[in-house]
């Protein structure tokens, strides 16, 4: 059984689930990933017993939903998918991001549902020139560290472990330096709208 695929595993427990075979594929299943999705939890909140208990909700979720899977992905990224979701929303439960005054204006929340098709569009435009400006002056370790804490609302602490920061201010620091080099891009962009030539001038 060790050398059976996950997708054929899967679909064994589903074919026998009530057998002592459905079961085993199930055992063989599981093990396989318990470890690495344990690790992924601890990682993200930072406490053993916090991450055992995360780790045995992700594994009921999953097995729950095993009759769900259609096989359109591996089942390691299904499964991942299952923890990251799960791990994420624990964290952000645990420590809420308190607004940050220094944030720079593009990065500022739009609620789109709330603004008429004209505004909605300058919303578009704002997201997408805030998604260039990342891809073109930051890092890959303070583009990780901007859209975990912003986008996913990780609390500093699990963005440092999920990133395996060894410095002493950690996420902190990548995304202090993030906001300095996009602050800097954006008064760039800025001052030359602002001097460009009227048609005709």
């Amino acid at each position: 059984m060790e050398s059976a695929a996950d997708e054929e595993l899967v679909q064994r427990y589903l074919d026998r689930a009530e057998t002592p075979a459905g079961r085993a594929a199930l055992d063989e299943l599981f093990g396989r990933y318990h470890r690495r999705v344990a690790l992924w939890c601890l990682r993200i909140v930072g406490d053993r017993e916090t991450a055992l208990d995360l780790t045995q909700e992700v594994f009921l979720r999953a097995y729950r939903g095993l009759d769900s899977f259609r096989g359109g992905s591996k089942f390691s990224t299904w499964l991942y998918a299952i923890a990251r979701n799960h791990c994420f929303n624990a964290a952000k439960s645990q420590a809420r991001r308190p607004a940050d005054p220094a944030e720079p204006e593009v990065f500022d929340r739009i609620e789109s549902t709330e603004l008429d098709p004209h505004q909605q569009a300058e919303a578009a435009q704002l997201f997408a020139t805030a998604q260039a400006l990342m891809d073109g002056e930051l890092n890959a370790v303070e583009r990780q560290a901007m859209l975990l804490h912003y986008r996913d609302e990780l609390p500093l602490d699990s963005v440092t472990r999920l990133l395996k920061l060894s410095n002493a201010s950690g996420a902190k620091a990548a995304i202090v330096s993030a906001k300095r080099k996009l602050k800097r891009a954006w008064d760039r962009r800025q001052a030359a709208a602002t001097n460009v030539p009227k048609a005709g001038g």
